[in-house]
């Protein structure tokens, strides 16, 4: 493809564009072509990781099928009832079917059949994320993979019924939100139980808590992304989003049938390959589809840690360095999060968008200014990571 390209002739996703690879913008080459290519990358690592994750998951479905989990009397095994679980789950998936603005004013077998696929993507994803987090850790929560599945299984369904306009798309869309937040409470309440567990708490008020806490969460998530999606909006040189944009690529694909094959399938030999020589495919797909401006600070990131862990035996100190480094770097990312929510409030209350204080002001030497203060800021990561405890 890029030879054709290169001898000038007609692109085959876009043929109306005769252009040299040579004279496009980074831009433009990651939405023509890396994006699709990501995209199967992704969509396949996470699938693999599925896999692997499935004898783990269906075991862990079996014991609470037949109620393998026995309670001994003590309080710190009393979980809520799994019948008030599935009498919630019912309620919920009610509550989607009969209320036509859950998944729009569709017909009631068209809610329904999103429902059931909400459920039953749930029920899976759910146990193979809580198993996954308890046994492995949060970090290796295919929350993405699981994401994609459900997206590809929940569009291939809509396309069988021909449920391919707006709405489908959008409702499609909807089922992957319910089921990932769900997938991702899942795991968040496995490592609070372990903590409850290591404590000496009760399981059942901690799940009373978490019940409450998803509901307070729910509100002010919610009112966040509004805030920030009137203010500036997604998928836009200010807001990214390009997970969002991975999910909207997907869905449109399937549901149009526009997906270039050829550029996903590059990508799904990609992840079986990165598979293959064991390496993590579903991190290596990630990083293939974000764009470069993400993935740089990740890159000397990952340097910085390999860097700083370098010549240390212990892994007692490796450990401490790894730790200081990440709690630096979370504040770092929750305070930016955070103080963005505080601009979308004033951009909202002025009642105009706010670019900040732009780099005109540094005139040609903007981008060695940028870069200078790059600099510093993984000196600072490098002072930070390795000096001696006090």
């Amino acid at each position: 493809m890029i030879a054709l390209l290169g001898e000038g002739r007609v692109d085959p996703l876009y043929p109306e564009t005769v252009k040299l690879i040579a004279d496009m913008e980074p831009g433009e080459i990651w939405t023509r072509y890396v994006r699709y290519i990501g995209a199967g990358a992704v969509a396949m690592a996470g699938l693999l990781t599925l896999i692997k994750s499935f004898r783990i998951g269906s075991r862990q479905i079996r014991e609470r099928i037949a109620g393998a989990t026995e309670a001994t009397g003590l309080r710190t095994d009393r979980d809520l009832a799994l019948k008030w679980v599935g009498f919630g789950a019912l309620i919920v998936a009610a509550v989607l079917t009969v209320v036509p603005q859950a998944f729009g004013v569709g017909s009631i077998a068209f809610r329904a059949v999103a429902s059931i696929c909400v459920v039953v993507f749930a029920f899976f994803f759910v146990t193979v994320s809580s198993r996954i987090v308890g046994l492995v850790g949060v970090t290796s929560n295919p929350t993405s993979g699981m994401t994609i599945a459900t997206l590809l299984g929940t569009a291939g369904l809509f396309l069988l019924f021909g449920w391919t306009d707006a709405l489908g798309k959008a409702t499609a869309l909807t089922v992957g939100t319910v089921v990932a937040i769900a997938a991702s409470i899942a795991g968040d309440t496995s490592q609070d139980l372990k903590t409850g567990f290591l404590l000496g708490a009760t399981p059942r008020r901690q799940q009373l808590g978490e019940l409450i806490g998803v509901l307070a969460s729910a509100i002010f998530i919610a009112g966040t992304v509004m805030l920030i999606g009137n203010t500036w909006g997604f998928g836009n040189e200010a807001i990214p989003a390009p997970q969002a944009t991975l999910m909207k690529v997907v869905i449109e694909g399937v549901l149009d049938a526009n997906l270039p094959w050829g550029l996903v399938g590059i990508g799904v030999g990609l992840a079986l390959i990165i598979e293959l020589l064991g390496i993590p495919s579903l991190a290596f797909s990630v990083g293939v589809y974000l764009p470069v401006a993400t993935m740089v600070p990740v890159y000397f990131g990952g340097l910085l840690r390999m860097f700083s862990e370098k010549g240390l035996k212990s892994e007692e100190e490796k450990a401490e360095r790894r730790e200081r480094g990440i709690l630096f770097g979370s504040g770092l990312v929750g305070g930016e999060g955070l103080f963005m929510v505080v601009i979308a409030i004033y951009a909202a209350l002025a009642g105009e968008e706010w670019h900040g204080f732009g780099f005109e002001w540094a005139g040609d030497w903007a981008q060695e200014l940028a870069a200078l203060s790059f600099a510093g800021l993984i000196y600072y990561f490098w002072r930070l990571s390795t000096r001696s405890p006090k």
